[in-house]
């Protein structure tokens, strides 16, 4: 088996650039995945290479974040805001220029790690190009999202064909949830055996337990409000709208409970560019006009995204984080709630219906059931000891289960043993004269 301090990785992420300000619309889990995951990786003596579209004029080529990872941006179409949705035409000049990086640097990959499914696409063209082996992490699914969204869904024809040959083609497939890995079997007819369940992880030195109480008065958060945080891209799959309703319901039902309820929904881009700004106003107008329709404009604010650290406080002082997502192949808020030690309240959908043990950790909601939201809601609010419960037991169950280093450790013997198997593989048929 190859030494662990000689793998090299060509890690490709094409709409997701690790180092982008998170809460946009193309800036969300995969970004701190790929991030956290090749940081981890480097402090294991793994050398990892990221590959990301160069998008802004103001950014450099070239940035190491980790001692053995670093960042490497790829000119592919115009340097601005693309939506990923569109990146078809741009992905041949992506290749190109990844194997022009290779030539200059004299840089030798042993295996490619794509995100998301126009990476696979990449990936795919350089696999075959370069006779390595590859594995991908899709993060999202698109035949799921389509049952998801429906016709609201924007992804283009060309994905789930996409997706399909890749899941063919490629060496391993890393699932993030046990729910992921049935739906690629059951829709995708994926080989089981070619399919290894690896969660993301948390950074357990950034979310860590606060003090309630003391977290909340460095917010200027009155000790008494009942406060719920949601955290998310500002788009429909997010279940902004269940959120709201479920605030509603509450006011209509529980109208004494709802006068010390507070609602901080926190998304959106950090980044000012005229694309973003228009996509994102009017998603933001959107949900402005149904909180202000459902008479909840009182206790629901719409807050500006923000950086991890500062997300990390506002889980500390919340009395709850609900996701009421209605599609979520993982969904990392979960389980950087749980590590602080807040309770989690989900759609009983994706990745969330195993992140969150029901009555343990968490509790869930059916997907798009404000009533049934609103219920959990006043239950965990209502109840400090099965609060206490279940945020106690969310810090044991993330620290057990998904540090970076832990799975960094899984991710590198899926490497390994990956790159063992094509080099056997390839030795048999060079011996045996096969075509």
């Amino acid at each position: 088996m190859k030494n662990q301090n000689d793998l090299v990785i060509a890690m490709i992420s094409e709409h997701n650039d690790p180092l982008a300000p998170l809460g946009g619309q193309q800036t969300g889990g995969q970004c701190v995945y790929v991030y956290e995951l090749s940081k981890a990786l480097s402090r294991l003596g793994i050398k990892v290479d990221v590959f990301s579209r160069w998008e802004s004029r103001k950014a450099d080529q070239q940035i190491r974040f980790a001692k053995r990872a670093k960042v490497i941006r790829l000119k592919a179409g115009p340097r601005q805001f693309v939506s990923k949705d569109k990146f078809g035409p741009l992905m041949p000049e992506f290749v190109e220029h990844f194997l022009e990086y290779m030539r200059m640097s004299r840089t030798k990959y042993d295996i490619i790690h794509s995100n998301y499914y126009y990476s696979g696409w990449a990936g795919l063209q350089l696999k075959n190009i370069l006779k390595i082996p590859a594995v991908i992490t899709f993060h999202s699914l698109g035949l799921i999202k389509k049952q998801a969204l429906g016709v609201k869904d924007t992804s283009p024809d060309e994905r789930i064909k996409i997706e399909k040959k890749v899941v063919d083609e490629f060496d391993k497939i890393i699932a993030t949830s046990p729910q992921e890995k049935e739906d690629l079997i059951n829709l995708y007819r994926a080989e089981r055996k070619k399919i290894t369940v690896i969660p993301p992880g948390v950074n357990l030195r950034r979310f860590t337990p606060l003090n309630k109480e003391k977290t909340r008065k460095r917010l200027n958060i009155p000790s008494n409000k009942k406060i719920i945080v949601f955290a998310g891209k500002m788009e429909r799959r997010k279940g902004g709208a269940t959120l709201i309703a479920a605030a509603k319901e509450i006011k209509n039902k529980w109208p004494e409970f709802y006068k010390d309820l507070e609602v901080l929904m926190f998304s959106g881009d950090p980044r000012k560019t005229r694309t973003r700004e228009e996509k994102e106003a009017k998603d933001r107008h959107s949900l402005k006009d149904f909180i202000i329709e459902t008479g909840v404009q009182d206790k629901v604010k719409l807050m500006p995204g923000v950086e991890q650290d500062i997300l990390h406080q506002y889980y500390g002082a919340a009395d709850v984080v609900v996701m009421p997502s209605y599609y979520e192949p993982f969904g990392m808020v979960a389980i950087e709630a749980m590590a602080t030690g807040t309770p989690v309240i989900a759609s009983s959908v994706g990745g969330l219906k195993w992140s969150i043990k029901e009555g343990i950790t968490g509790l869930h909601a059916e997907v798009k059931d404000h009533k049934g939201f609103a219920e959990k809601i006043v239950k965990v609010l209502t109840n400090s000891k099965l609060r206490d419960y279940l945020g106690k037991n969310g810090i044991i169950r993330a620290r057990k289960n998904f540090s970076w280093n832990r799975i960094a450790r899984k991710m590198s013997n899926i490497y390994q043993g990956v790159i063992e198997k094509h080099n056997g593989l390839e030795d048999f048929i060079i011996k045996n004269d096969l075509k």
